[in-house]
């Protein structure tokens, strides 16, 4: 069965999407990023990017991560 997946985040940069993927996967929320724009590349060539990563997980687990955001202060 296919879950539904939900934007719950738009992280800045690669670095706070980081911390947000292991903050989540500490509390048992599987997530992952998926980089905006020339985020990718900026990412390989660069180390960090600009242009910023969504944060998704799955429908079931989104108030929760929620709450798992609100407590990192970023909501």
């Amino acid at each position: 069965m296919e879950r539904k997946v939900i934007k719950i985040f738009g992280a800045q940069d690669n670095i706070q999407a980081e911390m947000i993927l292991e903050t989540l996967g500490n509390n048992q929320i599987p997530a992952y990023k998926k980089g905006v724009g020339s985020s990718d590349i900026m990412n390989i060539y660069g180390g960090n990017s600009l242009y910023g990563e969504d944060i998704y997980v799955a429908e079931e687990d989104a108030q929760k991560a929620m709450e798992v955001l609100e407590g990192m202060g970023l909501t």
